[in-house]
């Protein structure tokens, strides 16, 4: 039996599936399958004969070419013979990048060999070749296609050494880093000029690097110098405003008036008494009080007067009188200058200058009131009577006992000798220090301290401070002595003083002088008070090395003893300047009343 009649058979007796029929549950899910592969494999058939063809055109275009699509940094080398994209390359390499440029603030030039440039073209381009042939067959299409799009760029072979490179642009750096200029404002007589402000740079080394990098890496030889613009604190106009300001203060002469008087300040002047200054950003223009002070000295010295104290004086006849008081003036300076200050920027140029009265201390009323009209106490000592008959000794009384002549206390207060002789231009001469005589400056200041001492004493006034010398002397009597001495004029600690108090209801006035006749004198005045002083001094105790007197002190008022006392004084002996003692026994002594009648020091040489 044939296959055909066979397949026939089959048909006519209805069994298997026949073409054309139709049953339910029959022979159809076969005839569907059958189909179904014969629609998956023809498109894939067309592909892979698409691809197939493709494949063979890209080897036959590109065979032993570089694939289209393949850049060297920004170099296109698709299409090209290895041989032909190492010529282009080497043209790059030995062009651009021999030298590069580096622009920015300014433009710089550095060679391949100063950055340590090594260009490897030979294996750049086994680089750029080998896209699309390596790998299987999937891997080698892929890299074909993206060379085709978008495109495949490899990185140049390019070695470079860092540390040049760095150092390179550290160069560059220093010369394009500059620091930013603020703008300034300076007065110079009444003109007023600007300095412009300028911008700095600070070169970025790190991101300049990578400039570089990617000049040799893209092989286009051209770099950007990377940094940050500095601005200035203080800008131009910033200035300017400045500038205004000062040029309104300077624009006309200053004009100060008192009454019927006036006075000017130059332009200039002003000008040089502006303070011009830079201040959180910006410049403040400013007034200097000083030296404003300085531009209306003539003012000060034409207004201003110190008051001028009362005092007291004799006349020929021996009389106290009354030299008057002078009121004062004190410019209101404060407020002038303020006024100055806060107008002179608006434009104000007149200014009205205040002034105060001020009072004297002690006016000519008040010491008239409380005149000292009688002599209270006097008393004398001989300056003759010491070992030192030197003109210095002499010149130092004179010193002393003109700055203690005249002194007049006010009732209740307290006079000092030291605040009275202390810091004036005393010669070398002799002093008693320790017992010892010695030369020093001020010799003589303890003779006009005891004969003053005497004199307050005998006017009847008390004495709150005193202290006897080391040694007996002879210009004094032994126990109506006073010594003074003086350290440094910062503290009193180390001071030795002699002070009494007016306890009076008048003002007490001192009077001391030296003499031709070889005494000197001091006298003291006050107002009536009916007081009479007697004293003396008498010796308790006399040896070669020492001595003790006692003073006696009894004051009466209208004929009554009001007040005694008594004090001692004990006394060593004394050395002369070139150390041998003068046994105390030797002291000539001078009388109660300051009189002296012993040896003749001036015979001694």
């Amino acid at each position: 039996m044939s296959l055909i009649n066979r397949k026939k058979r089959d048909r006519q007796s209805g069994r298997g599936s026949g073409y054309g029929d139709y049953r339910p549950g029959y022979g159809s899910t076969g005839s569907r399958r059958s189909r179904r592969r014969r629609g998956v494999a023809g498109p894939i058939i067309i592909i892979c004969a698409l691809v197939a063809v493709l494949v063979a055109a890209d080897y036959w275009m590109n065979s032993g070419k570089v694939h289209r699509g393949v850049e060297v940094g920004n170099v296109s080398l698709g299409g090209m013979e290895p041989a032909e994209a190492r010529g282009v390359v080497r043209e790059r390499a030995l062009g651009p990048l021999q030298e590069i440029e580096l622009s920015g603030p300014d433009r710089f030039s550095r060679s391949a060999e100063e950055l340590g440039v090594n260009f490897h073209v030979d294996a750049t381009v086994e680089k750029a070749y080998a896209v699309g042939r390596d790998g299987n067959v999937l891997e080698r299409l892929g890299e074909r296609l993206r060379a085709a799009f978008p495109g495949i760029t490899i990185d140049p072979n390019i070695s470079y050494r860092s540390e040049k490179v760095r150092a390179e642009v550290e160069e560059i750096a220093s010369q394009v880093n500059t620091s930013p200029q603020n703008a300034s404002v300076e007065v110079v007589g009444s003109e007023v000029e600007v300095g412009e402000s300028r911008e700095g740079y600070k070169l970025n080394v790190e991101s300049t690097m990578t400039s570089v990098d990617e000049a040799i890496d893209g092989m286009t030889g051209e770099a950007k110098i990377r940094g940050e613009v500095l601005g200035p604190q203080i800008t131009t106009a910033e200035a300017e405003t400045a500038a205004e300001k000062a040029q309104g203060a300077v624009a006309q002469q200053l004009v100060f008036e008192h009454e019927d008087r006036n006075w000017t300040v130059s332009p200039a002047d002003v000008g040089a008494s502006l303070d011009v200054a830079p201040n959180s950003g910006k410049i403040s223009v400013l007034l200097n009080r000083d030296r404003m002070s300085d531009r209306l000295a003539a003012i000060y010295s034409d207004l201003s007067a110190k008051p001028k104290n009362a005092s007291y004086d004799f006349d020929d006849s021996g009389n106290v009188v009354v030299l008057p008081s002078r009121e004062g003036r004190t410019i209101e300076w404060e407020n002038l200058l303020d006024s100055v200050e806060n107008n002179i920027f608006e434009g104000r140029r007149e200014y009205q200058v205040g002034t105060t009265v001020e009072k004297p201390k002690y006016t000519t009323a008040g010491l008239e009131a409380k005149k000292p009209t009688e002599l209270l106490g006097s008393y004398k000592t001989n300056y003759t009577a010491t070992t030192d008959q030197g003109a210095e000794r002499v010149a130092n009384l004179e010193m002393a006992s003109s700055a203690v002549n005249g002194t007049f206390v006010a009732p209740g207060e307290t006079f000092s000798m030291v605040e009275q002789v202390q810091d004036l231009n005393y010669e070398d001469a002799h002093v008693i220090v320790d017992s010892k005589e010695e030369i020093a400056e001020g010799g003589g200041l303890c003779q006009v301290t005891s004969t003053l001492y005497n004199a307050v004493l005998y006017a009847g006034l008390p004495v709150v401070e005193r202290q006897p010398h080391d040694s007996q002397l002879p210009y004094i009597r032994p126990g109506m002595d006073s010594t003074v001495w003086y350290g440094d004029k910062t503290t009193t600690a180390d001071d030795t003083d002699m002070k009494f108090k007016n306890n009076t209801d008048g003002y007490v006035l001192v009077q001391e002088s030296v003499s031709n006749d070889g005494y000197m004198y001091a006298n003291v005045y006050g107002v009536p008070n009916n007081v009479e002083v007697e004293m003396k001094s008498e010796e308790v105790r006399m040896t070669e090395d020492a001595s003790e007197w006692v003073t006696y002190y009894t004051r009466s008022k209208n004929g009554k003893v009001v007040y005694e006392d008594s004090w001692k004084s004990s006394y060593s002996a004394l050395y002369d300047d070139k150390g041998k003692k003068i046994p105390t026994p030797k002291v000539p002594i001078a009388e109660v009343n300051g009189s002296y009648n012993g040896f003749d020091f001036s015979s001694v040489e």
